[in-house]
């Protein structure tokens, strides 16, 4: 009796069958329980929110779904461990390399379902931050947001290389820690947004900041001083992607390899400069845009926008960087002050909060 002939299946074919479906039930699935809400709750209350917050919501619900995207490319499926989860190893201690390893082996034992899963995962929570409103389903996509971006820092991006030689120029400390510490900040009430103190909190985080990457840039053993920055810049520049992206950062290497120490001076000094201004004193709009004008060419020049090459998982430590930066000026600035919306609702905290004070210092 003659056998029936095996079929072969193109994984990756089999990978986008299978996102289709998946899309297609999401979008069948949402639409109709979106029309079911919409028709139980006809007049939905929106709530007043900081615009600090707002904006932080609404860009990170965008990456989410921007770093699900980015996973369904081909070489997510083919070339994951290979390609990202391999060069995390050299340098990282026996913990963290351990933890890696054990994240290889697992994924290379159904690397089409796990990137399936990674994929509409993050979309999902995209989805859910931008369009739960009110809902418990924002603050559940939230709370996994932050258990997300720890998993995948501490598996997949080795705990950002802090431990291994990094530096802001290969993406450290690491995006994913910096979601999960958006998510975070996202869970809290919105009223902790209008607090007489939570522009001072939010600069003394950037300062924070600042004043890290400043002491990996200036380790000597993660080997910044020699020609490794140049090196980790041509690398980027290397990738496929449009020559308008790549021409700066073969004009970076020109520049920088003949004196490295000279330029790694330069970049701490500038990091060590951004965080004195941050930490001295709340910044004006002139900090503020140098702050952002350098994040963005070092996110250009020496993250190469996280995006291409078909191996991006995200934009990159820049992107949620400049977004917390875009967040802070929602607090508004010494020169302008707050905006009206935001100043009824400090004002509306401070009235929360004395009621709260005359009611405890009451005999019962």
């Amino acid at each position: 009796m003659q056998g029936t002939p095996a079929v072969s299946v193109n994984p990756l074919m089999l990978f986008y069958v299978w996102n289709g479906v998946v899309a297609l039930a999401l979008v069948v699935g949402g639409g109709t329980l979106w029309v079911a809400h919409r028709t139980s709750y006809p007049h939905p209350r929106v709530d007043r929110e900081p615009r600090a917050r707002q904006i932080l919501l609404v860009g990170l619900g965008g990456l989410w779904i921007v770093d699900g995207l980015l996973q369904a490319q081909p070489l997510m499926v083919t070339a994951f461990v290979r390609g990202l989860l391999v060069p995390l190893l050299p340098g990282q201690p026996p913990l963290v390399a351990a933890v890696v390893q054990e994240s290889m082996r697992l994924w290379r034992l159904h690397p089409l379902a796990w990137d399936l899963g990674a994929v509409w995962l993050q979309i999902g929570l995209g989805c859910a931050i931008l369009l739960g409103g009110g809902t418990r389903w924002r603050r559940v996509a939230l709370w996994m947001s932050t258990g997300w971006g720890l998993l995948v820092w501490i598996a997949g991006e080795g705990v950002g290389s802090l431990l291994a030689g990094g530096g802001w120029f290969v993406g450290s400390p690491g995006s994913a820690i910096l979601y999960a510490l958006a998510a975070g900040l996202l869970l809290l009430p919105p009223t902790a947004w209008v607090h007489p103190r939570s522009a001072d909190w939010g600069r003394q985080g950037m300062a924070g900041l600042w004043l890290v990457l400043a002491g990996l840039q200036a380790w000597p053993p993660s080997g910044w001083w020699s020609r490794q920055l140049s090196t980790v810049i041509l690398n980027q520049a290397r990738m496929p992607q449009p020559a308008v992206v790549s021409a700066p950062l073969y004009a970076a290497v020109h520049l920088i390899a003949p004196s490295p120490r000279l330029w790694n001076a330069a970049m701490v000094g500038l990091f060590l400069l951004l965080a004195a201004v941050w930490g001295w004193r709340r910044p004006t709009r002139f900090t503020w845009s140098l702050t952002v004008g350098a994040t963005f060419v070092t996110w250009w020049v020496g993250q190469d926008l996280g995006v291409f090459g078909g191996m991006g998982t995200d934009p990159n430590s820049g992107a949620i960087v400049l977004l917390g930066l875009m967040a802070y000026a929602g607090f508004g600035f010494p020169s302008s002050g707050l905006s009206n919306h935001d100043r009824g609702l400090r004002q509306s905290w401070l009235a929360v909060a004395a009621g709260a004070e005359l009611g405890a210092s009451d005999p019962p």
